[in-house]
């Protein structure tokens, strides 16, 4: 119940930035933006939030969560105003990269918090219940496309009211003692050097897993003759990868994180086998769900993995490489997934493939070096 505020501040906060970051998309193809363009101010956003990744710690220990996060809205909701102010690209490109990194703090904040407010055995359940609501209010912001016009500047005041509505929430949210397990040393709960190595590389892996799924899948889709059913396909994805989250945040707390993780990967590698051999449209639905389940759920997993029992700044700061890592994935992801869809016609499923078997040697590779049971649980 301590948490309502916060993800009801969540909420909000998604449903604009979310639906802003499809409505720049749309807006300037419109407008008869060059596909360049239009990529540039894409990935401008993303380089905001890479670069947020090197202060947001210092920014939340200066002011608090609370006040981070309400910098965070009112500054998402001034860039998006500002977007109706100017056609210049070079201004777009600043203010989308200021929006990067007020989106990077929050995430850092709102996630550090859940994570040091949860009992240090319901972690995983805490933040299967934060990837929940985000990926649901994503989903719903989408619709907005439909619902608004793209052409006029309504889309960006409603994405920006958004943004400045999601403050209120944050009036009744109790500030997070991240302190009161009653640790003096806030790093005592600091897990070893190769599971935070293993986290990090887990949050790495999804980043280049899910940029890939959302920047290419409707592409490959194309590629398949099934142009007709992209939206059935790529809802059904997401829902799957929603519908997960609570049963594995449970499973995880229960049998264990890295067993979870290893339970993930063989999910992931026989939807996209699933993918690559079959074409029914029941093999299709049962690769899809496969694939949503065990790819939307890796990263709050891993993440949860390698805060261990974090407490303090450095819960904070874990926070903030772990959002690095993933930043770094989902940048280079696509770019790596789209030069094997030029080259071969499967080539999305081959790189999740590739990908998944890596981190399957990685996995096995740090049981064998630090002689643990894949079902330690932290």
């Amino acid at each position: 119940m301590y948490l309502i505020p916060l993800y009801l501040h969540l909420t909000l906060l998604t449903l604009g930035n979310a639906f802003l970051l499809t409505l720049v998309a749309v807006y300037l193809n419109n407008q008869g933006a060059a596909a360049a363009q239009i990529g540039l101010v894409g990935s401008a956003f993303y380089l905001g939030m890479l670069g947020a990744s090197f202060f947001a710690d210092k920014l939340i220990q200066q002011l608090g969560h609370v006040r981070s996060l309400v910098l965070c809205c009112l500054v998402l909701a001034l860039a998006a105003m500002a977007l109706t102010w100017t056609s210049l690209l070079p201004v777009w490109l600043i203010l989308r990269m200021l929006a990067g990194i007020a989106a990077a703090v929050g995430f850092v904040a709102v996630e550090s918090w859940v994570l040091g407010v949860a009992p240090l055995h319901r972690r995983s359940s805490a933040m299967a219940r934060y990837m929940l609501i985000y990926y649901f209010s994503y989903g719903i912001s989408q619709l907005f496309i439909d619902w608004v016009p793209t052409t006029g500047m309504a889309g960006f005041w409603l994405a920006s009211g958004l943004c400045m509505l999601s403050v209120v929430p944050l009036w009744w949210a109790s500030r997070p003692n991240l302190n009161a397990e009653g640790c003096v040393n806030a790093n005592s709960g600091k897990p070893p050097r190769a599971d935070r190595a293993l986290g990090l590389a887990g949050c790495l892996v999804a980043g280049m897993l899910l940029g890939a799924l959302y920047a290419l899948m409707p592409i490959q889709l194309e590629q398949m003759a099934l142009g007709d059913e992209i939206g059935l396909y790529m809802a059904w994805l997401i829902l799957c990868g929603m519908a997960f989250q609570l049963p594995n945040g449970s499973l995880a707390d229960k049998f264990g994180k890295r067993t979870l993780m290893g339970v993930q990967t063989l999910m992931i590698g026989a939807g996209c086998l699933l993918l690559w051999e079959f074409d029914g449209k029941g093999a299709m639905l049962m690769a899809f769900a496969l694939l949503g389940a065990g790819g939307f759920t890796l990263y709050p997993t891993t993440m949860s993995y390698a805060c261990g029992k974090m407490h303090g700044r450095a819960l904070v700061r874990m926070t903030q490489k772990l959002m690095f890592t993933y930043s770094i994935g989902s940048l280079t992801g696509p770019m790596i997934a789209g030069m094997m869809l030029e080259k071969y016609h499967s080539g999305l499923f081959l790189f999740v493939i590739l990908l998944v078997a890596g981190w399957a040697l990685w996995l096995l590779l740090m049981r064998l070096l630090t002689d643990k049971p894949v079902g330690t649980t932290i």
